[in-house]
């Protein structure tokens, strides 16, 4: 057997677990047929319930900067990612509404909640069972970060997990976003 094989093997294994969890499935989120947001586009307006029952409007949230993270409990990178969000969502509190939004739909109800028990999340959790958001915001493969100003359009959207200094980035970049009079 050739040597390299096993590093070859790694690296694959690598490049898959750095650019995000996807699924192949008929009808799971790898099937989905969606065009991707672009900084300047209004940001699609959802109404969705958190895991604590409170229902959560993008069309209610206009006037506010937002930051959504789309992810799912099989997911090995937003795992990873999620310590850090959980960091921001302290800093910046006050200034962003910060929501995760778990794919429920490539997901279970259970795992999800699980999932943020085990990485003790405080902030919101929103659950979108019928994959409606997902499509929307053109979400094939998770974690998917996205940034929407007050005057609900997109600033960024990030594909895959984010280290804390991306994710500090995205914060700093939405911050200098100002509400036109």
């Amino acid at each position: 057997m050739n040597r390299r094989w096993p590093l070859f093997l790694l690296l694959i294994s690598l490049l898959f677990s750095l650019s995000g969890c996807g699924s192949d499935e008929p009808g799971k989120q790898g099937s989905t047929k969606a065009v991707a947001l672009t900084p300047g586009q209004p940001a699609p307006d959802f109404t969705l319930t958190t895991m604590s029952g409170q229902t959560v409007s993008l069309a209610d949230l206009r006037g506010q900067k937002v930051f959504l993270n789309f992810w799912a409990s099989w997911c090995p990178p937003c795992k990873k990612e999620m310590p850090d969000l959980q960091k921001m969502s302290r800093k910046y509190e006050d200034k962003v509404k910060l929501f995760g939004v778990n794919i429920t739909h490539d997901d279970t109800l259970e795992l999800a909640e699980r999932f943020v028990l085990e990485q003790a999340l405080t902030f919101p959790q929103l659950i979108d069972k019928d994959g409606a958001v997902q499509k929307a915001y053109g979400i094939i493969t998770v974690p998917v970060s996205v940034t929407i100003d007050e005057e609900g359009k997109i600033v960024e959207r990030r594909i895959g997990q984010l280290t804390h200094e991306q994710m500090e980035q995205m914060f700093q970049t939405l911050m200098m976003t100002t509400k036109q009079p």
